[in-house]
């Protein structure tokens, strides 16, 4: 670790440029698109939630393949998701056939990332008055967006906190970050904050995937070895 505030279990071997936080000028085209198409993907989360709010799981539940320890770190109500890609997704895209397809068509990286162990593609519902403790995610191998659909009218109170600098989530707007940086979540009004959360690739090792791959089965094994040592 050469930044105190960067302390992931699995840092790569080759060195990957670190930005806690990636300003909007410097998104990917994907972010736009996603942005675009916002108010279509937070209708189909609604009618989702409406009629599914029972497949909507604890976060660190142990029902998906990565995030087991995430539990511990919450404080308050709760922290639920609902899997559209990697484990605990459903088998096919008749649940969310929209967003599903989007992410399949503009952001394959998150897809094949979650279908490879590497971190879930999620809706994520923080319940009013709920907290996500400071802590850091398992590897700098990948970069964590959140696209805002469901989000409190006081921004002061409902933040994130990447680094040492606090951001404001807002309706249909992507907020993208290296979670291997600390990082907290504060929901301290009386309103469910709604996200869609998913993972990319580090930019620098896109078209690498021999390397990225080779990287993150380092990763995994480690964060394994980890977990056995418990």
């Amino acid at each position: 670790w050469t930044d105190p505030m960067q302390r992931p279990g699995y840092m790569a071997r080759c060195p990957l440029k670190s930005i806690p936080h990636t300003a909007t000028e410097k998104h990917p085209q994907w972010c736009t698109t996603l942005e675009q198409n916002w108010e279509s993907i937070v209708k189909e989360y609604k009618k989702l939630a409406s009629h599914n709010l029972q497949s909507f799981s604890d976060v660190g539940s142990g029902e998906r393949g990565s995030g087991h320890d995430d539990h511990k770190v919450v404080t308050g109500t709760s922290w639920k998701e609902y899997v559209l890609f990697g484990t605990g997704a459903k088998n096919s895209d008749a649940d969310a056939p929209l967003t599903k397809g989007l992410l399949r068509k503009h952001v394959p990286d998150a897809v094949s990332l979650a279908e490879q162990g590497g971190g879930e593609v999620i809706f994520s519902r923080l319940a009013p008055k709920t907290r996500i403790e400071a802590h850091c995610g398992p590897t700098n191998l990948r970069w964590t967006a959140h696209l805002g659909l469901v989000i409190p009218g006081d921004g002061s109170k409902c933040r994130i906190r990447v680094g040492m600098q606090w951001h404001s989530w807002e309706p249909g707007k992507i907020l993208l970050f290296d979670d291997s940086f600390e990082h907290e979540v504060h929901n301290d009004t009386d309103e469910e904050r709604v996200v869609l959360l998913l993972r990319v690739w580090h930019p620098e090792l896109s078209g690498k995937p021999a390397m990225r791959n080779e990287f993150l089965m380092e990763a995994m094994v480690k964060k394994e070895e980890a977990v056995n040592k418990r």
